[in-house]
């Protein structure tokens, strides 16, 4: 097969599989509640914030699905070493929301939000990005990779879009209420990160 050919190449289970694994592992339906408590300030801008926020988190994921082997080998850097960085960013992010916010986060405007941490690594996070790596080669291809990855985003706008009408639902002391307890769903989410980048470390040295 030649380059060109495997490049392009595609096959509809092959694309099932790869769009539910990425849709999984994205999953925008659970950062419903967490977009919710972040953008708890600027509701007026959501759907500004999920725009840019898409758009962003497709360029990152297209990089990583095209030359994510290549900017690893560059900069001597794991998945595992990203999922322990962005996990600690994460939990700061965590304190400050469950604190209320404090001089951090104070003064953001909604594309701060909108690029960390909603874009990364909320819905570009270390597992998306890995995923697209591995679905980017055999038996997948580069081709397909952009494909997944552009429905994928597509479904998360959908998704991020309709969150106002939760966020209705909920009223400003249930959003306000909801803040704190996704604050704690995203610390948790962090130490996550930060556990799984130590554990596949200490396995691949053992």
């Amino acid at each position: 097969m030649s380059l060109i050919s495997s490049f392009f190449a595609f096959d509809v289970v092959l694309f099932t599989e790869a769009f539910v694994l990425l849709f999984a592992v994205i999953d925008a339906i659970g950062t419903v509640p967490i977009f919710i408590g972040l953008t708890k300030d600027f509701t007026e801008h959501r759907k500004r914030i999920v725009r840019e926020a898409v758009v962003i988190s497709t360029v990152i994921l297209t990089v990583f699905a095209l030359f994510g082997w290549l900017i690893f080998e560059t900069f001597g850097i794991t998945i595992n070493d990203f999922r322990i960085a962005g996990g600690i960013i994460l939990f700061i992010v965590s304190v400050d929301h469950l604190r209320g916010g404090d001089e951090r986060s104070k003064g953001l405007e909604p594309s701060d939000i909108a690029a960390f941490p909603l874009a990364t690594p909320l819905l570009a996070g270390p597992g998306a990005i890995s995923t697209v790596i591995i679905i980017s080669a055999a038996p997948y291809s580069p081709f397909l990779a952009l494909i997944v990855i552009l429905c994928n985003s597509v479904l998360s706008y959908l998704i991020l879009s309709g969150s106002n009408w939760v966020s209705k639902f909920f009223g400003r002391n249930g959003t306000v209420a909801l803040s704190r307890i996704t604050a704690l769903l995203i610390a948790a989410l962090a130490i996550s990160f930060v556990v799984a980048g130590i554990t596949n470390i200490v396995t691949a040295l053992g």
